[in-house]
């Protein structure tokens, strides 16, 4: 990652040049970091479990084209999973060479095959950068940052007194869905005592932002989402969603009736892991229950994609000033910023020893990379005296071609300290 140079660095003598060694190290360890940081990105570009069932003249045609169809199927399947539901995009034609162009490579999990038919399930990994191109190319919004995990709270409210930690219908529906493939994992708040005393169910009806950070801080969650359900099977099921996001708050109630509800099928905790020796079946559940975890599911994802969209339509830069109490917390930051897929360049602009003043090339608006930066435990706060925008430019940002001033910085990024 490229370094400009530092021309408002104010130190002399022995001191000034013993911290621009120091920083000159520090910056090429975190440009370490960074690249160690890109291979975890790229899970974002894996297709897993892609099923396909193939007939053909011959088992070697079979195989052959049932190869073809689930790398289709995969792209299909990254599309929905990258890209706004709500921006109504279908998938890029792309001819059968374009699309070995994109796969970087496939696994096979499984595999039965006959004279004449092919059976299988593929893991089909893509390459990122030709990926984006093509959505760019296309004028398609995308999603590729992975949350951290969104904690569920299922608080059933269909009975006389309502029910959040103990295990009734509404929560076993929960704990028996498996791993989702999306860019958020989706999963039970897991039992704790301190979750249970600040947060009972009575008091979950009226959920407190300040509690939910708490929950959200001790799980290390990325968003925190009370889902009350309420009616019955007969006369039908509502859901109303609160998510609380760190660096957003608290969002207002969502109601869902079941009518809105979402048919999307979920992959089971038997289809993830092997059952514990002697374990019972789970017992058989209202499939109105299903549909109404398969919704909060696809509402945390679609908001999820919402909040870090990349647009390659809003390129800008945004200069900010970052706090220093030594080297350690520049290091941090920089290595957290390279794990914001919608920050494409950090450049430092200028060092001192109080301060670092960094210009970042962002796809996206303001808003975006605030929620984006509190994923990474980086808190995006405006300073005051902020400058006239420049007209036509995105909130907070100043065109791609000029280069930041202390003048132009209007945000300050921290990192961020776990509520009390």
């Amino acid at each position: 990652m490229p370094h400009r140079c530092i021309p408002l660095l104010r130190q002399t003598g022995f001191r000034g040049a013993l911290f621009l060694a120091l920083a000159a190290g520090a910056l090429a360890g975190t440009a370490r970091a960074e690249a160690g940081r890109s291979v975890a990105a790229e899970q974002a570009f894996v297709e897993q479990g892609v099923d396909v069932d193939v007939t053909a003249g011959n088992a070697n045609q079979a195989r052959d084209q049932a190869i073809l169809q689930a790398q289709r199927e995969a792209l299909a399947r990254l599309f929905r999973k990258l890209t706004p539901a709500a921006d109504g995009r279908q998938p890029p034609t792309v001819s059968q060479g374009e699309l070995e162009a994109l796969v970087a490579g496939f696994e096979l999990e499984q595999e039965r095959a006959s004279s004449v038919r092919y059976v299988g399930r593929f893991t089909v990994r893509f390459r990122p950068t030709a990926v984006r191109q093509l959505l760019q190319q296309n004028g398609v919004r995308y999603a590729e940052m992975v949350g951290k995990p969104a904690l569920v709270l299922p608080l059933d409210a269909t009975g006389a007194e309502p029910a959040l930690w103990t295990d009734g219908p509404w929560r076993q529906a929960w704990s028996q869905i498996g791993l989702v493939d999306g860019l958020v994992p989706v999963a039970l708040v897991p039992p704790d005592p301190a979750d249970q005393n600040e947060l009972p169910a009575k008091a979950a009806l009226t959920p407190d932002a300040t509690v939910l950070a708490h929950i959200a801080a001790r799980h290390g969650a990325g968003q925190v989402v009370v889902a009350r359900l309420e009616g019955d099977a007969a006369k039908g099921y509502q859901l109303t969603l609160s998510t609380f996001v760190p660096g957003e708050g608290l969002s207002p109630a969502e109601t869902v009736p079941q009518s809105a509800f979402v048919p999307r099928p979920l992959p089971t905790a038997a289809d993830t892991q092997a059952p514990a020796a002697g374990a019972a079946a789970p017992p058989p559940l209202p499939a109105a229950l299903g549909l109404a975890v398969a919704t909060v599911v696809d509402r945390v994802e679609e908001g999820w994609k919402r909040r870090v969209v990349v647009d390659a339509h809003q390129s800008g830069q945004v200069a900010v000033r970052v706090p220093l109490t030594d080297l350690t917390t520049l290091v941090e930051v920089r290595r957290r910023l390279a794990g914001v897929p919608m920050v494409t360049q950090v450049d430092t602009s200028a060092l001192k020893t109080t301060e670092a003043l960094l210009t970042l090339t962002v796809l996206g608006d303001v808003g975006h990379l605030k929620t984006a930066l509190a994923q990474r435990d980086l808190v995006l706060s405006e300073m005051d005296a902020a400058p006239v925008p420049t007209p036509g430019a995105a909130p907070g940002a100043v065109p791609a071609s000029a280069s930041a001033t202390p003048a132009e910085v209007r945000y300050q990024i921290s990192l961020a300290v776990a509520p009390s």
